[in-house]
């Protein structure tokens, strides 16, 4: 794209997360995770991506000075990169316990989420310590040797719309910014159709323009906001193709939501990390009435214990299913249940990409093998006809996991769905935490009394 390299950038985001490590490794940084965060800046280096680092560095650091709330959508939060750089973001290395009194690291060998561990005593100064990570491979963001393409995408609260603009403009002085909009379909019906009008454009992020050129330029692109703003209009490719960068900016209700709660209660809502949400049961999360029907079903039928079985049956019901027939906005309970049953299932149980991955790994499969049979599985390559499936029927990786594989179109990621669920989470704080003001703030505003 003919946009201006942004001075400085990658010295920017070096700095940026070196105070980040100091501050949250005080007495030593461990070995595992400087080799994490070198290994990753090292990809970045050599990556079309620094430009996009350091917007979502300044995007982040404008959130958490307006108390705002940005976070990625996708693959990106599983970065360790990311996680420095952002206000918002969860730890995604291996499960560990660190104490930031005597610097004891200890790294653990466990299929859960460190949030899921207990509390200890540190064995060197008897401090109280707590877990971290989500446990998300270097491979989930960069893939092999850092060659994965990357997609920066954003969930934000409504009010953080004006400040980003503002940002994009101090990076791009010389660039106009305008409003980027998608088109709003009628899904009042609850499932897409052919025929499903077109109600409105609602903004979605912004769109730089290179250097002298205005909106104008582009009178194919230009359409109109709900609130006759004019827009630039079409998908991220479009855009590209005509030399405009889009920034992806999504607005999401339930991060509303969370803002006006931190205003009712004086919580931030970026200081709810793993000592706050360690607590948070599924019930807490049902009773919010925050997930999805399906969500709601896995878990009452379920009871899951732990974030790390919360967040598998998040990526359940974002998952395709081969089974799924022609309604892919329910889950089939029955069909559920046996493929989770199965034999294979139990031995490796799978439910994000990432969990094969892991599996693999554990099996002694090379990287490189298990990080290309994952992307074929989410994919769908197991159900695909001709070469693709041939291809991914020939890999060396295990019968079983073979079998699973063609239980799935598509797979999600783990962080995506991790994501999710800390969102949940964090409105049932502030639910236990002030129920009237929760009421008030979402249970009022989704079921308005009427007056008449």
């Amino acid at each position: 794209m003919n946009l201006p390299v942004i001075t400085n950038a990658l010295q920017n985001i070096k700095n940026s997360c070196q105070n980040k490590l100091n501050r949250l490794y005080p007495k030593g940084i461990p070995g595992d995770m400087e080799t994490r965060y070198k290994n990753e800046l090292s990809f970045l280096e050599h990556s079309e991506f620094i430009d996009d680092f350091e917007i979502f560095r300044r995007l982040s650091e404008e959130a958490e000075k307006s108390s705002n709330i940005i976070n990625s959508r996708g693959t990106l939060s599983g970065s360790f990169l990311y996680y420095l750089l952002g206000n918002n973001s969860f730890n995604p290395l291996p499960p560990h316990y660190y104490c930031t009194e005597c610097g004891y690291y200890e790294l653990v060998d466990t299929p859960l989420f460190g949030i899921d561990l207990p509390r200890k005593k540190c064995p060197h100064c008897n401090a109280d310590i707590l877990a971290d990570g989500y446990d998300l491979p270097i491979e989930s963001v960069w893939g092999n040797e850092g060659k994965k393409l990357i997609s920066f995408d954003y969930n934000v609260n409504s009010d953080f719309l004006p400040f980003a603009r503002r940002v994009l403009q101090n990076i791009y002085p010389d660039n106009t910014i305008v409003p980027w909009g998608m088109f709003q379909m009628d899904s009042s019906a609850g499932i897409s159709h052919p025929d499903e009008r077109i109600i409105g454009i609602a903004l979605t992020g912004y769109a730089i323009l290179p250097p002298g050129n205005t909106i104008h330029d582009y009178p194919d692109l230009i359409s109109y906001l709900e609130d006759g703003d004019t827009c630039i209009t079409g998908g991220a490719w479009e855009l590209e193709e005509h030399m405009l960068k889009p920034i992806r900016l999504f607005t999401v209700d339930y991060l509303d939501e969370l803002i006006q709660l931190q205003r009712a209660t004086g919580i931030y809502t970026h200081d709810l990390n793993n000592k706050e949400l360690r607590e948070i049961t599924w019930s807490n999360i049902y009773n919010t009435a925050a997930p999805n029907n399906n969500l709601r079903i896995l878990f009452h039928e379920f009871k899951p214990k732990t974030y790390k079985d919360m967040t598998a049956f998040v990526s359940s019901c974002h998952n395709s299913h081969s089974w799924h027939k022609d309604d892919y906005n329910a889950i089939d309970m029955g069909e559920y249940k046996k493929m989770i049953s199965s034999d294979a299932f139990k031995k490796y149980p799978c439910f994000t990409r990432e969990d094969f991955f892991d599996h693999m790994i554990s099996l002694g499969i090379e990287r490189n093998v298990a990080f290309d049979a994952a992307e074929r599985i989410r994919k769908g390559h197991a159900n695909s006809c001709g070469k693709y499936q041939q291809q991914f029927f020939a890999l060396p990786i295990p019968d079983e996991i073979k079998e699973i594989a063609k239980n799935y179109l598509y797979v999600f990621p783990r962080a995506h769905c991790i994501e999710y669920i800390l969102i949940y989470a964090k409105l049932a704080y502030y639910a236990k935490t002030d129920s009237r003001a929760f009421s008030k703030i979402v249970f009022k505003a989704k079921h308005p009394v009427s007056l008449i």
